[in-house]
């Protein structure tokens, strides 16, 4: 009963306010592709945002997505993919040339 929900609220803070929440789900297609490696530093600076969780990015598609709550998490999200190397795909880079992070991809196939 009410108990139960009370102690739920002194365990887990902001459980109420997690529950309220409504997310809406973001998927960003980025102009170049990531390994595996990349992939968990890129997942790592997204989750760095507040309110932004259940990031799945998918290498081989140069796909991002994950939840989100307010739509300017979106906005914050974009500048770290950009600032990473890896900006949406059909953004302009004003001339500056962004160099993606991964690296691993031309290593590869320089070998092959």
């Amino acid at each position: 009963g009410q108990k139960e929900t009370f102690s739920l609220g002194l365990i887990y803070p902001g459980f109420f306010k997690m529950k309220q929440m409504k997310t809406s789900i973001a998927r960003i297609p980025v102009q170049s592709s990531f390994c595996g490696r990349c992939s968990r530093k890129i997942k790592a600076a997204l989750l760095e945002i507040d309110d932004i969780s259940n990031v799945r990015l998918y290498p081989m598609d140069a796909l991002v997505v994950f939840n989100f709550v307010r739509a300017n998490e979106i906005s914050k999200a974009l500048n770290v993919l950009t600032a990473l190397g890896y900006p949406e795909e059909g953004e302009k880079n004003n001339d500056d040339v962004v160099i993606p992070m991964c690296r691993c991809n031309e290593h590869i196939a320089a070998t092959a």
